[in-house]
């Protein structure tokens, strides 16, 4: 491997922001983030893009480390990144939109729009498909998932992917991560517009705000300033496997810059998107059949970060962790897109250690080690599973450990409060429980909704 990229991966690291806002920056923010990008670039990672807005106005925007290893180009705020599912924000924006015009009920059934999409019979409803709790088996489940991402699929042939697998649950009972409820909802919209996503989402939404990088982007596309996305083998940077980014569609295929993340934020949160009953409705929690409450909206992570309301999405795909974290009572968005690994964790992280800062937050959270109750433990010992696999829980010297059945990962929970425990600084489980049993474990990572584990017998 040729380490030159490398060696300037570590120089630019070390270098103050290649470029910044038009705004000056705060000292402090420009700071805090020009250590804490130095620190993720070590990992190693080859860039990121950070862009933040106060009062709906940008106030930092920089770029670290390289775009492209292979030519030595150099991550700026105008590099475009693969966003991967933040595009579900959007996505469950312009159905909304298309709501408030009349054109459509979220509650209708998705066969009205979309006739062919494999429901076998049972009720699946627009809402559904945006909230996660279809059923509807995801194509990303299926043990030939990663050779999928690397096809020119047809509707048709997603479809077919899917067409004769069981539902992973009854509509409206559960909740699990589907990315084929989101791919549909994409067909609904293009039903009802009678024009290709892409081409509608460009004209409908990206020119009017002024998001002028913002497209729906695929691997046959001359697509300017785009980054190249990579991954991390024995310690070393390498290219990431080919993806067409044809299979993700509406639910994870818009390219973008930071700043032009910034610009859809704002609009919505100023109602130039969606109505404020239309955005209340997108940011509530879902609520399963039997009254259990999970924090994702339609289209939307929820959460809180130290008693501070954040709202949001990340997306992780093909190179590219990403992370889009809205602070709606502090009127504060924080954007972190990176080109290195397939997991949002990271630019998560970042912007939640981004927010502390903006929020006057000890730059760590500290905490807590309580004692758990006899009790208490012995209930939440079990299995859990989600979309993300399974987890097993089990007691150690008075105290709930995790691990990760077939992998190394294991590791002990430090308990915050009742039936409330700490994994590390940066991520949480909630249980929930119902009349004395716990049912769901809820992740949050810097405070943001990630994924919901139902326990199983």
């Amino acid at each position: 491997m040729n380490l030159r990229p490398v060696l300037i991966l570590i120089i630019i690291a070390l270098l103050p922001a290649m470029a910044i806002a038009q705004e000056p920056a705060d000292s402090v923010l420009a700071k805090r983030v020009n250590s804490l990008a130095a620190k993720i670039l070590s990992r190693p990672v080859a860039g990121l893009s950070v862009a933040v807005a106060r009062d709906g106005k940008m106030i930092f925007a920089r770029g670290y480390g390289m775009a492209n290893l292979e030519h030595s180009v150099p991550v700026t705020p105008e590099t475009v990144f693969h966003v991967a599912s933040i595009s579900k924000n959007i996505l469950a924006a312009v159905l909304l939109q298309l709501v408030e015009q009349h054109k459509l009920n979220l509650d209708d059934d998705v066969t009205k729009y979309v006739p062919e999409t494999p429901t076998h019979g049972r009720p699946v409803t627009v809402r559904q498909l945006l909230n996660h709790t279809s059923g509807i088996y995801s194509f990303t489940s299926l043990p030939e998932a990663d050779a999928n991402e690397r096809l020119d699929l047809s509707h048709e042939q997603v479809l077919g992917l899917i067409k004769d697998k069981p539902f992973d649950f009854d509509p409206g009972t559960s909740w699990r991560y589907n990315n084929s409820a989101f791919y549909i909802a994409g067909m609904v919209v293009e039903r009802i517009t009678k024009q290709e996503y892409g081409a509608y989402v460009r004209e409908h939404v990206f020119k009017p705000l002024g998001m002028d990088s913002a497209l729906m982007c695929d691997a046959r596309m001359v697509v300017p300033h785009l980054t190249s996305g990579y991954e991390r083998d024995h310690g070393l940077l390498v290219n990431a496997p080919f993806l067409s980014w044809k299979l993700p569609s509406a639910a994870g295929a818009i390219c973008a810059t930071p700043t032009d993340l910034l610009k859809w934020q704002a609009a919505l949160d100023s109602g130039k998107v969606l109505t404020a009953s239309s955005l209340k409705m997108m940011r509530a929690p879902t609520t399963l059949s039997d009254g259990t409450a999970i924090d994702y909206g339609l289209g939307t992570r929820l959460g809180s970060l130290e008693g501070h309301r954040v709202l949001g999405h990340t997306g992780s795909g093909g190179g590219f962790g990403n992370a889009l974290e809205n602070y709606p009572d502090n009127r504060l968005t924080v954007v972190v897109l990176t080109n290195t690994g397939s997991s949002a964790g990271p630019a998560l992280t970042l912007a939640a250690d981004i927010a502390r800062t903006m929020l006057k937050l000890l730059e760590t959270k500290v905490l807590a080690n309580l004692p758990v109750p006899k009790d208490e433990l012995a209930g939440l010992v079990g299995k859990y599973d989600s979309d993300e696999g399974p987890v097993e829980l089990f007691e150690r010297d008075s105290k709930l450990h995790f691990r990760i059945p077939g992998t190394p990962v294991a590791g002990v929970m430090h308990r915050q409060a009742a039936n409330i425990y700490a994994l590390n600084e940066t991520t949480e489980v909630h249980f929930l429980v119902r009349k004395g049993h716990p049912t769901w474990s809820l992740l949050y990572t810097g405070g943001l909704f990630m994924d919901a584990k139902s326990r199983t017998p």
